[in-house]
């Protein structure tokens, strides 16, 4: 195995795994402090905004010259109000009303989303492997709602609220910035949309206040906060970091380890429980994604994906 693949392999691994590890640590934050999903999402945007773009600051990266578009920087701010932030809030309220593992496969069934927006706008049916993945995916979908019966549905109505949120957000925040992240980078794009979003949540959220954050934490509960920040700015970093070694198919199939890895780590740790139909309805959601990665035409899929972008 080439030195560049290994190290690749290493990245998307360890990106995968802390992002799966980041949302069992959220639900835990959320159990042991009265904080709530936005005085938390203020502080991790605004953060791992400000981390990021410092990053590239002293990088000697081009930060500032996007704001000379008018055109990108609108573009840049509906990405940052409707695709970061609306993606973040919706995700970070799904495990609040619910738990980390139902969050994530929500989180993880936007490529089904992704597929059947092209196909429209190619005005093209999906494929035979497509169309199979994406009743798989629908049957996982209803498992994971209602764990093999219609008249019990194990989550509340908010958790599925969010959940569809959740799916649609981060659909727009894969595909509204094609273009922006072609011009001037993922990182770039990714850092000014979180920074962005993090004002925007701050000057609408009146209440939040320094004082009231330090008032709701403890020395432990405000530690795991900043883990939280960190475990996901690096994760993100990381799986950013492994596309120059390996091709986006690898990445996004090793990156379906997130919600195993959140599964594992809510069950032993946070001492979750889910029913048989709704682990089923997990698998059935990965296993689809992953045939959704690796279509037959590939290029002709990420060339309609930047079209209608």
């Amino acid at each position: 195995m080439k030195k560049s693949r290994r190290i690749g392999l290493i990245m998307i691994i360890s990106g995968a795994a802390l992002w799966g590890l980041s949302g069992p640590m959220i639900q835990w934050l959320f159990h042991h402090t009265e904080l709530s999903s936005i005085n938390f999402l203020v502080v991790r945007l605004l953060l791992a905004g400000f981390f990021i773009l410092s990053y590239l600051f002293f990088r000697k990266k081009n930060v500032f010259g996007i704001w000379k578009h008018p055109r990108h920087w609108i573009q840049l701010i509906i990405f940052a109000v409707f695709g970061m932030l609306g993606a973040q809030y919706a995700f970070i309220e799904a495990i609040h009303v619910s738990n980390a593992v139902t969050a994530m496969l929500f989180q993880f069934f936007g490529p089904v989303l992704i597929t059947i927006y092209v196909a429209i706008q190619i005005k093209r049916l999906p494929s035979l492997t497509q169309f199979l993945a994406i009743i798989t995916a629908l049957t996982g979908l209803y498992f994971l709602i209602t764990n093999g019966s219609v008249e019990n549905v194990v989550l509340s109505k908010k958790a599925i609220v969010f959940g569809v949120l959740t799916m649609l957000g981060f659909t727009f925040y894969t595909l509204h910035p094609a273009s922006l992240i072609n011009q001037w980078g993922t990182v770039v794009i990714v850092g000014w949309g979180m920074f962005i979003g993090g004002v925007v949540l701050f000057l609408s959220h009146q209440t939040f206040s320094v004082y009231s954050l330090t008032e709701t934490l403890t020395m432990n509960t405000f530690s795991m906060m900043i883990l939280i920040i960190i475990t996901g700015t690096l994760s993100f970093l990381s799986y950013i970091g492994s596309l120059k070694y390996l091709s986006p198919t690898e990445t996004s199939i090793l990156a379906s380890i997130e919600p195993l890895v959140a599964a594992i780590i809510s069950v032993t740790w946070l001492n979750e429980s889910f029913g048989a139909y709704q682990l089923l309805g997990g698998i059935c959601i990965i296993v689809a994604v992953i045939f959704l990665t690796i279509p037959k035409k590939e290029d002709e899929l990420y060339a309609a994906t930047q079209k209608v972008s």
